[in-house]
């Protein structure tokens, strides 16, 4: 599946992208606010089957962020979706140096559009960590509410818009 916009495409995640994403969740710049993974390639490799299973059951869609040039540039995920509560989390969001302007709003744009008219979600919820104001700021200006906290991250949430 490809999802096309004005700046990027988002499309599914294949295990040929498992080098790219290994890459990109150990890069010490970008990997400070996400969880940690294995470094082992056959893992990441194992994970995406898996993650392939998740799919065909409508529980979780990654994508692979490109630019116009079809380099991949980041990641991001629709994960935890429950049908019945109409809800799922956002999260795995990660863009590198590739990314063109206007990357961040577009890819959430994007990935929520989706979750809202294909999958039927009213509710995506996410977590972040306090200290990372960057993404803070985009998921606020995207539309994201916070609704609790902890002592180490915030949680937001967007309910679809009625139109």
């Amino acid at each position: 599946m490809e999802i096309k916009g004005e700046f990027i495409n988002l499309k599914s995640v294949e295990i040929s992208d498992a080098e790219f994403i290994l890459n990109l969740r150990q890069n010490k710049e970008l990997n400070r606010f996400i969880s940690s993974t294995s470094v082992n390639l056959e893992d990441q490799k194992k994970w995406i089957e898996n993650y392939f299973k998740r799919e065909l059951e409508k529980k979780e869609f990654y994508f692979v962020v490109q630019n116009k040039e079809n380099e991949s540039c980041g990641t991001v995920r629709i994960y935890n979706i429950d049908s019945e509560k109409k809800e799922c989390t956002w999260g795995s969001f990660i863009l590198n140096k590739n990314r063109p302007d206007g990357a961040s709003y577009e890819t959430i744009k994007l990935s929520l559009n989706y979750a809202f008219k294909a999958l039927g979600i009213e509710k995506v919820l996410l977590d972040v960590y306090k200290e990372n104001k960057k993404a803070i700021y985009i998921y606020e200006k995207s539309g994201f509410k916070k609704y609790s906290e902890d002592d180490i991250s915030y949680y937001y949430q967007k309910i679809k818009e009625e139109k």
